[in-house]
């Protein structure tokens, strides 16, 4: 089965990295769409590229261009992560989460 590619622009490999090793000066250039970041990072969470102990401190580390309360990222947050679980559901990209076997994953 093929993997779906997620395009990320600011959730790169670098910043993996960076964040990966625990490094509290590490900053993105500039504010960030909140929606788009979170989307990336949680992709980056289910590839298994982040820990999910690394999300607290990456999204504190992070300005958005929207100013959103700590709620209203956790709201958006909750809702990339429903949408993930319903693609799985549906087995849009079971793959990631069972890729020896897919389809008996689900």
């Amino acid at each position: 089965m093929s993997s779906l590619s997620v395009e990320c622009k600011f959730v790169t490999e670098d910043c993996i990295r960076e964040w990966k090793v625990g490094s509290n000066g590490f900053r993105l250039a500039g504010p960030v769409p909140a929606t788009r970041f979170i989307y990336e990072l949680c992709w980056a969470m289910v590839r298994g590229d982040l820990p999910m102990q690394r999300c607290k401190p990456v999204l504190d580390s992070v300005e958005f261009l929207e100013k959103a309360s700590k709620e209203e990222v956790g709201s958006i947050f909750a809702d990339i992560v429903a949408h993930m679980g319903q693609d799985v559901r549906s087995g849009l990209f079971a793959w990631a989460l069972f890729p020896s076997n897919s389809s008996s994953a689900l």
